[in-house]
Order: structure tokens, then C-alpha cells, then sequence
């Protein structure tokens, strides 16, 4: 009995100190932030939670399963977005060129209809997430810039309007004086 009880508790500290380690591996990641080094784009897709990444040789694409196998097709392979374009291979993205991952499991992919049936994986590069931050600021400058536009034509009719009302005014006192 005693030894049993012993077994048990050394099998709960090895499961207690493997989590732990393995908590602190995904603390120790998080805390890195982008200081993680990554080989390849596929290596990256490694460490996203729910994607299961196989072997593959350089260069070409692994078999990659988020939904498991899909139940209308015989593909498996998730639906590949990058930079708002699909695309089959993403093994030619560099891993510091990539911005963010997101990885689409559920109801939400739907927005891709049966392309996005197993799963939909959408990356965003530094220069498209740049340029969407221009582009925001530029609609941002012009919507600005068209708010003093119009309040610069409000001000102008306003000043008409009363130019045209002191006219008025000064037309009718000289007919005053005139008869």
C-alpha cells in the first residue's frame, strides 16, 4: 500500500513538473515576444495553438491540420490567406516579414465557403500592415481635411449671406433717402 502511495505521488509530481516546465516554455515564449527565432514560416506555424504542422522536405508545403480531415473533400490542407490573397504555398514568406497570424477554427471561416472548411490560416506582412496604417491615416488626413473644406464653404455663405443683407439694407435706406 505504502508503495503504491509512493508511485502515485511520484507519478503526480513528474505530470505536476511537466506542466510546469511546459508552462514556463510558453511563458518564456511570450515574454521573447519577437526575440523568438523562427527558421521558416512553417516553423512558426508550429507553435500556433491548434495546428498540427507534419514533415516536409525544404521548400515545399507539409501536410498542416487544423479541423482535422475534412468531410466534403479529400483536402486537408487549411485555406491559406495572405495579405487578403490565397494563395497555396506560403513556404516563401520569411518569418520576419510576417506582422500576425490568425488562425480561423470555427463558424467564421465560413466567410470562405467551402474553401475554408478545414480551417483557415490568414497572414498579414509588415508591408501590408504598413500600408493599411498609411492608408488609414490618409483616409483619416482627408476626412479632416474635408470637414474644414465644408466648414470654410458654410463660413463663405455665411459671409454672402450677409453681404448680401447689408446690401439689401443699404439699398432700402437709400431709397428711403431718395424720396
Amino acid at each position: 500500500m505504502i508503495m503504491k502511495a509512493r508511485i502515485i505521488i511520484l507519478a503526480i509530481a513528474g505530470m505536476l513538473a511537466f506542466s510546469l516546465a511546459a508552462s514556463a516554455q510558453s511563458t518564456r515564449d511570450a515574454e521573447l515576444g519577437s526575440k523568438v527565432e523562427y527558421t521558416d514560416i512553417i516553423d512558426m506555424l508550429r507553435r500556433e495553438p491548434g495546428i498540427t504542422v507534419g514533415q516536409a522536405s525544404t521548400g515545399s508545403m507539409p501536410r498542416i491540420l487544423i479541423r482535422g480531415i475534412g468531410t466534403n473533400t479529400d483536402q486537408t490542407q487549411p485555406l491559406f490567406v495572405v495579405d487578403g490573397v490565397i494563395t497555396d504555398n506560403i513556404t516563401y514568406i520569411l518569418p520576419k516579414d510576417v506582422y500576425s497570424i490568425e488562425v480561423i477554427k470555427d463558424g467564421t471561416a465560413s466567410v470562405y465557403g467551402m474553401q475554408g472548411a478545414n480551417g483557415v490560416i490568414e497572414i498579414t506582412t509588415n508591408a501590408a500592415h504598413e500600408a493599411a496604417v498609411k492608408a488609414a491615416q490618409a483616409a483619416k488626413e482627408a476626412k479632416q481635411l474635408l470637414r474644414e473644406e465644408k466648414k470654410a464653404e458654410r463660413e463663405a455663405l455665411k459671409a454672402q449671406k450677409q453681404a448680401e443683407k447689408a446690401a439689401k439694407k443699404a439699398a432700402k435706406e437709400a431709397a428711403k433717402k431718395a424720396k
